[in-house]
C-alpha cells in the first residue's frame, strides 16, 4: 500500500538538518513537512532539501495531523517528529507492521527494554499513568498510549472521527482505536534526546487536558452502550 510520511515541525531547524537526511525517501510515496509556524528557518531548510511543506490552518499537534492527512492520499499514514526523540529506523518497522494487517502501530518508549533519554521523572510517570488508565477504562494493552511515532491506515483514521485538540491527539487515536476494535500493536522502541529547539509540551497543562479527555471519552462511550 502507498505510504504518506507526515513530518510535524515547529522550530526544528536542528532536527531538520540532522535527522531528515537519514530518512530513506524511497520508504514513502508522499513526504510532507507539516509546519506550525516556524520562525527559525525550518521551512526554508525543508524546501532546500526538496520536501513539500504544508502550513497548518489549525494550530496544535492535532491540527498538524489533520493538515497532513488532508494534504495526502496514501493508504498508510506515518507520523514522525524530527526533534531527535524519534529514530528514522522506526519508519520501516511501522510500515512493515501495517502491511501485516494492523490498523495502528505504535512505537512504545516504555516497553520492556526501552531506553528513554528525554522524559523527566514527571513525564515518565504521567505517560505510564495515562497508558494504565487507557487500559483499565477501555480494555487496551498499551505500555505507551501517547507516543507520536505511529502509523495508521487511512481508513482506520477516518473511522476514528478524529476531532482532537492540541496534545490529546495521540491519546484519542489510541482510545478510539480500542473503541472501534481496531487491530493495534506496539513495537518496543526508544526515545532519543531532543536536538536543539524547545520542548513543546507543558507537563501540567497537557496532563490536565489529557485527564479531561479520557473522562470525556469514557462517559460518552458508556452512554453509547
Amino acid at each position: 500500500m502507498p505510504v504518506a510520511l507526515l513530518v510535524l515541525t515547529l522550530n526544528e531547524i536542528d532536527g531538520m538538518k540532522k535527522i531528515m537526511p537519514k530518512i530513506d525517501k524511497k520508504l514513502a510515496d508522499e513526504i510532507v513537512i507539516v509546519d506550525g509556524g516556524s520562525t527559525d528557518g525550518t521551512v526554508d531548510e525543508a524546501k532546500k532539501m526538496g520536501f513539500k511543506v504544508i502550513p497548518q490552518k489549525i494550530q496544535g499537534h492535532a491540527g498538524a495531523i489533520i493538515a497532513g492527512v488532508e494534504a495526502t492520499n496514501s493508504d498508510i499514514i506515518v507520523i514522525f517528529g524530527p526533534d531527535g526523540n524519534h529514530y528514522p529506523e522506526e519508519i520501516p518497522q511501522l510500515i512493515e507492521k501495517i502491511n501485516e494487517g494492523y490498523d495502528q502501530v505504535v512505537i512504545s518508549r516504555f516497553g520492556k527494554g526501552s531506553v528513554n533519554l528525554d522524559a523527566t521523572i514527571i513525564e515518565n510517570f504521567g505517560n505510564r499513568m495515562f497508558a494504565f488508565l487507557t487500559n483499565v477504562l477501555f480494555g487496551g494493552h498499551f505500555t505507551d498510549s501517547l507516543n507520536e511515532s505511529r502509523a495508521i491506515t487511512r481508513q482506520a483514521f477516518i473511522d476514528l472521527k478524529f476531532d482532537a485538540q492540541g496534545m490529546n491527539s495521540t491519546e484519542q487515536m489510541s482510545i478510539r482505536g480500542i473503541k472501534k476494535r481496531q487491530k493495534i500493536v506496539e513495537i518496543v522502541g526508544n526515545e532519543g534526546k531532543r536536538l536543539g529547539g524547545k520542548k513543546k509540551m507543558k507537563a501540567m497543562q497537557v496532563g490536565a487536558n489529557l485527564s479531561a479527555h479520557i473522562i470525556k471519552e469514557f462517559i460518552f462511550w458508556q452512554s453509547e452502550k
